[in-house]
């Protein structure tokens, strides 16, 4: 079974369910999203539509922040390439300085550590404001092969799944325990996740 396979599976599993709020004492709700941007070599290719997939992959991230929404939105702009993630913009509510960030990337030339920068945006997602009520949400832009990057030191790196539930020990298994539950070790309730998942670029929901 193929990485783009696995990764697939891995999406169908996150695009259906729905981030649990974080605490009950908050007055409102507000968005929290991680828009979490692949800059590795297989980006570079270009798309039926002329665009490379990098170009592509901002155009459909600056469309997210320009849509916004009925509550406060919250972004911060991650990317990763070669054998890690960087947070290029921590989270804020200032859509200019989220938009020039989008246009400021560049795309790189180098491996994809997805599980490394999913299960780390994660982190990132509950660390911030945990004391509101909020939606978490990573808006995912790869059309990678799978991973091909994370590091053995990661908290999510593992072999690809064998199956199509995935394989535990897995990077796929941990990067979904991680979305479910906070730990990769951890399935917690499926019915009750943390935060929400979808790939944009390969049509998963989002919003």
């Amino acid at each position: 079974m193929t990485g783009k396979v696995m990764l697939r599976l891995l999406l169908v599993f996150a695009t259906f369910v729905i981030a649990r709020p974080g605490t009950a004492s908050a007055q409102r709700y507000e968005d929290h999203t991680v828009l979490l941007l692949d800059r590795s070599a297989s980006m570079a290719l270009p798309t039926t539509g002329g665009l490379t997939r990098f170009q592509l992959a901002v155009r459909r991230a600056q469309d997210i922040v320009a849509m916004g929404g009925s509550t406060p939105q919250h972004y911060a702009v991650v990317s990763f390439n070669g054998t890690s993630y960087i947070v290029h913009l921590g989270f804020t509510t200032n859509t200019a300085l989220i938009q020039f960030t989008l246009n400021s990337l560049k795309v790189g030339m180098e491996s994809a550590p997805v599980a490394h920068a999913i299960c780390g945006s994660v982190d990132e997602l509950l660390a911030y404001r945990p004391q509101v009520l909020a939606w978490k949400r990573i808006a995912f832009f790869s059309a990678s092969d799978g991973d091909t990057g994370t590091p053995p030191s990661s908290q999510c790196y593992g072999p690809p799944s064998t199956t199509p539930s995935p394989t535990p020990g897995s990077w796929q298994f941990k990067v979904r325990n991680k979305l479910v539950s906070g730990d990769p070790d951890n399935e917690g309730d499926p019915r009750s996740p943390l935060v929400q998942f979808s790939n944009v670029l390969l049509g998963g929901p989002f919003g």
